[in-house]
């Protein structure tokens, strides 16, 4: 199977610098992509998120992108920039029965009415459950992820109200003090039991899920975290056990970067490729 690389350089949705230069950072050091998804400004008038029209037309571009690749027979793999572009990505393709795996340090689970940053990057994983501003969920036209089809993986970081709509729509999580505390193995195997009971999978990688002090490329840093070598064995249980038909590896920004970061985009996009294309 053929990997379309997508990149999306969009730093609106976390209002940082640098996010927005993580593909062309990429194609300096000599990705290659398949589609570039530029941001396009839009006129902005919303005062409970920051860039609202702008993410809109970027996401509706990308949704269209994945599903065009995905309907050509091919894996749609998507770079970016900020976590924003997942509700293009994952609301792209058929989400009735499929599930996502989450691996961030944060819940991305806030609301237009609970964030206190504004900021769209903090609210994909609720608007793909159905959940917020009705400008951000008509993106994918209902085609909204179950509840009980999403484990997030290495949260660290969770905003007081947003933890308590996580627990009112019944997410699952693992914590990074639980993986610690039982082991690495332990998270694994609970990764292989989910992926392993449904048809489809996305797996959505935020780079912060790392550990920022081996890893200091990326907008939000949260203290602790996954090695490398974690990270790729999260991802290789996720092929292993799941039917993974999409993917996005998001929240790098080489502007904060010492070269570890990269490095670790482009292992994750070596392993993609060695399984979908061998």
């Amino acid at each position: 199977m053929k990997i379309t690389r997508i990149g999306v350089p969009v730093k609106e949705g976390c209002c940082i610098s640098g996010a927005d230069k993580a593909i062309s950072a990429l194609q300096t050091s000599g990705m290659v992509f398949d589609e570039v998804i530029e941001v396009r400004p839009q006129p902005e008038d919303n005062p409970r998120m920051h860039y609202l029209n702008t993410i809109i037309d970027l996401d509706v571009r990308l949704r269209k992108a994945v599903l065009r690749a995905h309907d050509n027979g091919n894996f749609p793999l998507i770079f970016g920039g900020d976590h924003s572009l997942a509700i293009g990505s994952i609301g792209a393709l058929d989400n009735s029965e499929r599930a996502v795996l989450w691996i961030d340090a944060h819940g991305d689970c806030n609301t237009d009415m609970t964030t206190e940053s504004k900021r769209i990057h903090g609210m994909p994983l609720a608007v793909l459950q159905g959940h917020g501003a009705d400008q951000l969920t008509a993106i994918i036209e209902k085609n909204f992820v179950a509840s009980k089809n999403i484990l997030l993986v290495g949260i660290r970081s969770l905003d007081i109200e947003e933890e308590k709509l996580m627990h009112s729509w019944g997410l699952h999580w693992i914590t990074m003090d639980e993986t610690r505390n039982e082991g690495m193995n332990v998270t694994l195997e609970k990764i292989t039991k989910f992926v392993s009971e449904h048809p489809a999978l996305h797996v959505s990688f935020d780079c912060d899920s790392t550990d920022p002090q081996l890893f200091p490329g990326v907008s939000t840093a949260v203290q602790g975290g996954f090695t490398m070598d974690e990270a790729l064995n999260i991802v290789n249980v996720a092929f292993d056990h799941g039917s993974v038909n999409s993917m996005d590896i998001v929240e790098f920004n080489p502007y904060n970067d010492n070269g570890a970061t990269m490095r670790l985009v482009y292992a994750l996009d070596k392993y993609v490729a060695k399984r979908k294309e061998g």
